[in-house]
């Protein structure tokens, strides 16, 4: 079967263009494939073209509007999830019209489709009682309890995402005086943060247990691993937080816990945390691997008390007597009497 032309760019796309020219993390390659997935799904039971036989002239930005609507119709996503796959759809036709100038109006056309309003939810946080009773759930009498204890305590201290967790690597970690940790984030950029005292400590007695301490051959082995010692995934770092969450239900029934956890909860804890010590937002911004303070800023939403303490040590507010009275001002006065004659 002949290649077509729309085949040929997608492959080139997702291929070659996002991996190494707009070096997009592996995340993002593939949330960008399972928009196209599920275009190409429903051009085949809209419209009834197969994907293998899809050309450039089949999709239109009419026929993109209706799958936005049947995504949140048929498939109940959210307008967040449907913003996203239009994205997706957008960031290739910039690229197709320049591989293919024939579908260059068109690819206009799909530019202009906008993405949908959606309001932003308050971001979901764990309190500092919550945090002391989850870390002390694991078992330190067994390997398997350290290794949870140390991956936690991590977690929360460097703020990391929970794929840059999984990423990192026995060499990534240096311990000392001035303990760091290099993460790498979206769009492969790498950031060291600083680790506490307590978090560097597990760590230590961690790469000694796994014989991971100064053996450089062993530099490139993932930090965290399973028993099996395969790869961590996202489920399976979220699961050993839901464990140690309702262990800790159970023995401490006096405490608040939130409703679900997942790591970035532990993510957002250490932002709020920074914040309520009146770190510069900045610092913060640079600490989480933000790319624009705008996105650190979102933090401030979470609490009233912490949004105008932040914001008064940010902008000082004059004292009252310090504000000149212009009543009191005769020369003033007598200016605007004049102007008003």
């Amino acid at each position: 079967m002949k290649q077509t032309e729309f085949a040929r760019v997608l492959t080139r796309y997702l291929s070659e263009y996002l991996p190494f020219h707009r070096n997009a993390s592996p995340n993002t390659i593939k949330s960008y494939s399972i928009a196209f997935k599920q275009l190409l799904s429903h051009m085949n039971q809209a419209y009834t073209i197969p994907p293998e036989r899809i050309e450039f002239s089949a999709i239109t930005s009419l026929r993109i509007q209706g799958f936005l609507r049947g995504l949140e119709t048929e498939y109940s996503v959210s307008v967040a999830t449907r913003n996203q796959r239009l994205a997706a759809i957008k960031s290739f036709f910039r690229y197709a019209s320049g591989e293919v100038p024939a579908i260059l109006f068109e690819a206009q056309k799909i530019l202009e489709i906008p993405a949908k309003k959606c309001s932003r939810p308050l971001i979901a946080h764990i309190d500092k009682d919550a945090l002391a009773a989850l870390l002390k759930q694991p078992d330190p009498s067994k390997a398997k309890g350290r290794r949870d204890l140390a991956l936690m305590a991590l977690l929360y201290d460097s703020a990391a995402r929970v794929q840059e967790l999984i990423d990192l690597r026995v060499r990534d970690v240096r311990l000392g005086e001035s303990a760091t940790v290099l993460l790498t984030g979206k769009g492969q950029k790498s950031r060291r943060v600083p680790i506490m005292g307590r978090t560097a400590a597990l760590l230590e007695a961690y790469l000694k247990e796994q014989g991971l301490m100064n053996n450089p051959p062993r530099g490139e082995e993932r930090l965290f691993s399973s028993a099996n010692r395969s790869c961590f995934t996202r489920p399976g770092i979220a699961a050993i937080l839901r464990r140690h969450l309702e262990a800790a239900r159970i023995s401490h029934p006096e405490i608040a816990f939130p409703s679900k956890i997942h790591p970035h909860l532990l993510r957002h804890k250490k932002a709020l945390d920074m914040l309520e010590a009146k770190i510069n937002l900045i610092y913060i911004r640079d600490f989480l691997g933000h790319t624009h303070v705008t996105t650190t800023e979102f933090y401030l939403r979470v609490d009233t008390e912490l949004k105008r303490s932040v914001l008064e040590d940010a902008f000082p507010i004059a004292e009252p007597a310090l504000v000149p009275e212009w009543a009191a001002d005769h020369d003033l006065m007598k200016w605007l009497a004049d102007l008003c004659k």
